[in-house]
């Protein structure tokens, strides 16, 4: 139903436990349904209506999910399985209208509820999560089923009203324990007026206890409306007054046990912040020489906890260089090892030997393409593997922290130039198209969506200002080429293919990137260096001569935008990018990567796989 799922609602179902999809998920999705839309003749707001009807492209996929069965499966999943829990709730609401029984329906299709047990069964923080799932579910079921008490032929519309219409939660008729023989948790604040036999004031930490932290807004913005009203504020407390203030909190705490009182604070200052609280001196003084005694606790009582301290006790045995010695109680470790064993058959995580690093051995120490294949070398990446081939292999294989809504923004800016180009988009309307598309990418809400879009827009005005300026003639958009060269298969596509003065060819690369070329480096730019390559091999047809390359930074700051190499002709040494080619291709081939380091290696997503730096070594050094 449009009234019930529209855009936002659509993607936080596909985003949830039911759904199952992250972010760039969701963008991928977005991409190909738009590609869709767009093929189908129909407006890029929806499946076939007009856009100012249109519940959102994410939406009308849920509700007709025949068109998904084109997509790959990796990326239609999530959509999938959301619209096939819509139809059971669909046709559970048409049989019986019950909102009780449409629960059910939905949280049976969702398979979930085994998952979470066995999440909840595990402990440790996953479990701790699927506790409070679980809960909520609970309590959410027994809210249905008080209003189903309640009003029995009232339909699920109605119940859905009545929950998003609740400002706090419902009472529930969940048993409770009793309050006489229970221990109740509660705040320092809460506890005021009230008195126990026994209290524990745990977790009297430095930084907690006391908590000197200037309270308040990011950015201030209720002290300001209190200012454009004509009020008076208060002056940011001190940090003496919110010592003050937190000794009396601590006072109040402390004054609740009428016969004993349990004050306690954890020291981990060997492995990690944790400092005991200056307070525990107003309980419990010491003297100049005096030291307080600190227990050592045993492990927490949770299945990882016991996988760590068994292999903590079975890994004594072998130092560093990987022999094994005896060492400690021979006994003590083949009982370490027989638990283990249980507790690797019972499919317990961390506890099979055969998922540990440093002990699985190397799945394939071939090369990465055999010697009587072709190497694909990509223009892009070329100067990628020369400056360091284990990023490039990492990155190659997926291992990228790439913005996939900034990459979303260049595709939008991408398809404005190219329909300038075509002459379907005139200069005055590129900046509604670009605001159209943007609107379909998503970009954010509040002061980041105006970001988002400022910055798209300034991009815009860069590549306008350029194209205005520019005397060369456009002859190809969005050109595809392939060459060989030895045994290199080159494939790519280039954003412009234009024409200089001369009549020779000039490839020109839009980005929308932060990074710019230095200029020092341009006359070796591996990517440009190529394009050229490409032309003088026929790549875009026989006879064609190059001009030179160019990129035009559309994000990147500078006057000029354009950053130009020279024709190979003019260069002194012109066979240096069929040298680079012909190195990067034993390399790409090779069955060893080397880690290189360079200036990019502080911005690498894949530091931590690399051996140049600590959180990248090996586990067993």
């Amino acid at each position: 139903d449009p009234d019930f799922i529209d855009e936002p609602v659509a993607e936080a179902l596909l985003t949830s436990p039911l759904g199952r999809a992250d972010t760039l998920d969701l963008r991928r999705l977005r991409r190909l349904l738009r590609q869709q839309a767009l093929a189908a003749g129909g407006p890029i707001g929806g499946f076939g209506s007009a856009r100012s009807a249109s519940p959102g492209l994410i939406a009308s996929a849920l509700a007709e999910p025949a068109g998904l069965i084109a997509f790959p499966r990796t990326i239609a999943a999530a959509a999938d399985r959301v619209a096939t829990l819509l139809n059971v709730v669909r046709e559970t609401v048409s049989a019986s209208g019950s909102a009780e029984d449409a629960l059910w329906a939905l949280w049976k299709g969702s398979q979930l509820a085994g998952t979470w047990a066995a999440a909840s069964a595990a402990g440790g923080p996953r479990g701790e999560v699927a506790d409070r799932d679980l809960d909520a579910v609970l309590a959410l079921f027994d809210t249905a089923g008080r209003f189903v008490d309640r009003l029995p032929h009232v339909d699920a519309a109605a119940f859905i009203d009545h929950v998003a219409a609740q400002q706090i939660p419902a009472e529930s008729g969940a048993p409770r324990a009793p309050r006489g023989e229970s221990v109740r948790i509660l705040t320092a604040h809460a506890a005021k007026g009230l008195e126990w036999d026994v209290v524990a004031v745990a977790a009297v930490q430095e930084g907690l206890w006391p908590d000197l932290r200037h309270r308040g807004t990011l950015l201030g913005t209720a002290d300001l409306s209190d200012l454009a009203a004509g009020l008076d504020v208060p002056l940011p407390e001190s940090r003496a007054a919110a010592l003050s203030e937190e000794r009396r909190l601590f006072y109040v705490a402390v004054t609740r046990a009428r016969r004993r009182l349990l004050v306690s604070g954890v020291d981990g200052a060997a492995r990690s912040d944790d400092v005991p609280s200056r307070f525990l001196d107003l309980v419990d003084p010491l003297g100049p020489e005096e030291s307080r005694p600190v227990t050592e606790v045993t492990r927490p009582t949770t299945l990882p906890a016991l996988v760590v301290e068994l292999r903590r006790v079975l890994e004594s045995a072998v130092p560093k260089g990987g022999a094994l010695r005896v060492k400690g109680d021979a006994e003590r470790k083949a009982g370490a090892a027989r638990a283990l064993r249980r507790l690797a058959d019972a499919r317990v995580d961390g506890a099979d030997p055969a998922g540990w690093w440093g002990l699985v051995p190397v799945s394939d120490d071939g090369p990465l393409v055999a010697e009587d294949e072709l190497v694909r070398v990509s223009p892009s990446r070329l100067d990628r593997f020369l400056e360091c081939p284990l990023r490039w292999l990492l990155e190659t294989a997926g291992a990228t922290s790439s913005d996939g809504f900034r990459q979303a923004v260049g595709t939008a800016l991408h398809e404005v130039a190219e329909r300038i180009a075509k002459g379907t988009l005139s200069l005055e309307a590129a900046e509604a198209a670009l605001t159209g598309l943007m609107t379909d990418l998503d970009p954010g809400t509040g002061w980041v969506r105006d970001s988002n879009l400022v910055r798209a827009h300034d991009m815009l005005s860069r590549f306008l200002t350029w194209l205005g300026s520019n005397p060369r003639e456009v002859i190809a958009i969005e050109e595809s080429f392939a060459i060989e060269i030895g045994r290199a298969q080159i494939t790519g596509r280039v954003d412009r293919l234009e024409r200089d003065a001369d009549g020779r060819l000039v490839v020109v690369d839009l980005k929308t990137g932060s990074a710019k070329v230095r200029g020092e480096d341009l006359p070796r730019n591996g990517q440009l260096g190529v394009y050229q390559v490409a032309v003088e091999s026929g790549g875009f047809g026989a006879g064609e001569v190059s001009g030179g390359a160019a990129l035009v930074q559309l994000r990147a700051g500078g006057k000029t935008p354009e950053q130009r190499q020279a024709p190979l002709t003019e260069d002194p040494e012109p066979a240096w990018v069929v040298e680079s080619i012909e190195a990067a291709v034993e390399g790409m081939s090779g069955a060893t990567f080397l880690a290189r380091a360079n200036p990019g290696c502080d911005r690498c997503p894949s530091r931590r796989s690399c051996p140049l730096h600590a959180t990248g070594q090996q586990v067993t050094r």
